[in-house]
This record gives structure tokens, C-alpha cells and sequence, in this order.
């Protein structure tokens, strides 16, 4: 191969690493839905989020939204979680969960239930909330053997957890 075919190469190689995009201008929330009354719209930096409420019977719910939340936000580095003197909070309440039947055996034992998770959350900013959220999701599980339905059941959760923290963090960042 001559010069004369490296030469280009190289080049559009070069091009093509000083290309890209600015997925984030700024650290913290920004924008005016996230400001609290008579504030200016400073960006929010720092974000406390105290374990979720819990309004129904399953006791290991908080836990598994509270971890769900606060590691989505942690990823994204956009904010900086528990921190002290945080400049907003995020209140989460599991508001219901529930179970049903989705599939029944011939002689009506439970082969899948599908369980169902809503929470709504609230951010605060100096007393003042500023923003509410109601979401919600459900998930298929196996509940063919008494012995690992509780096991799946929780592994759902876990799941819907995370789902449902993602679909938070979008609407976040997009200001929704």
C-alpha cells in the first residue's frame, strides 16, 4: 500500500476521533420546573433520597425502590446522592403491590402470577416541592413451584424497581 492510500485513511481516522457529541453540558438538574417559588432556576447538584414509604404488606419494598433510585441517579452522575446539606429531596412511597393470576394449571394451581408496583415520589427544594411523579409497572413471574415464588416474585420487583428508576431518570432530564 503507498502513502497515497494511508494518507487518506489516516486522516478520515483523525476526523472521525475528533468527532462527537455533548450528552451533558452541565452537572445537576437544570431549568426553571425544577427551581422553587422565587428562585432564579440554580441547578440542582445534590439530591437526598431517604429510604422510600411503604402504603402496603410487603416489607422488603422500600429497601429494593430506595436502592433501585438512588443507584440510577448515582450512575448518571448528574447529581450527587445523600449527601449532607443536600439541595433537594426525593421522597418515594410505594403506594401498591399487588399479585394475580396469569396462568393456572389444570386443576387451578397458579403457573405465573403477574405483580404490579406504583409509586409516586416528590422532589423538594428548600421545604417546597417542586415536581410530583406517579409511576407505575408489572411484571410476569413463575409461581409454579411454592418453593421459589417468593424468589421470583422479589426478583421481579427488583426489576420493576429499576425499570421504573430509569423511566424517572428520563423524565428528569428531559424536565417532565
Amino acid at each position: 500500500m503507498g502513502i497515497g492510500r494511508i494518507l487518506p485513511l489516516i486522516t478520515v481516522f483523525l476526523l472521525a476521533q475528533a468527532c462527537g457529541y455533548e450528552l451533558v453540558r452541565n452537572s445537576g438538574l437544570q431549568g426553571p420546573s425544577y427551581s422553587s417559588p422565587g428562585s432564579v432556576g440554580e441547578p440542582i447538584t445534590s439530591l437526598n433520597v431517604p429510604v422510600f414509604k411503604n402504603k402496603t404488606f410487603e416489607p422488603q419494598v422500600p429497601q429494593i425502590f430506595t436502592e433501585a433510585f438512588s443507584q440510577e441517579l448515582a450512575a448518571s452522575g448528574l447529581v450527587q446522592i445523600n449527601r449532607p446539606a443536600s439541595e433537594a429531596t426525593l421522597q418515594g412511597t410505594v403506594t401498591s403491590v399487588s399479585a394475580t393470576f396469569s396462568a393456572l394449571t389444570g386443576q387451578g394451581l397458579a403457573l405465573q402470577k403477574v405483580v404490579t408496583a406504583s409509586v409516586t415520589l416528590s422532589l423538594s427544594r428548600q421545604g417546597n416541592v417542586v415536581k410530583t411523579w406517579a409511576l407505575g409497572d408489572s411484571e410476569t413471574y413463575d409461581a409454579s413451584s411454592i418453593n421459589s415464588e417468593d424468589f421470583n416474585k422479589r426478583a421481579a420487583l427488583v426489576r420493576i424497581a429499576e425499570r421504573i428508576a430509569r423511566r424517572f431518570h428520563a423524565q428528569l432530564i428531559s424536565g417532565y
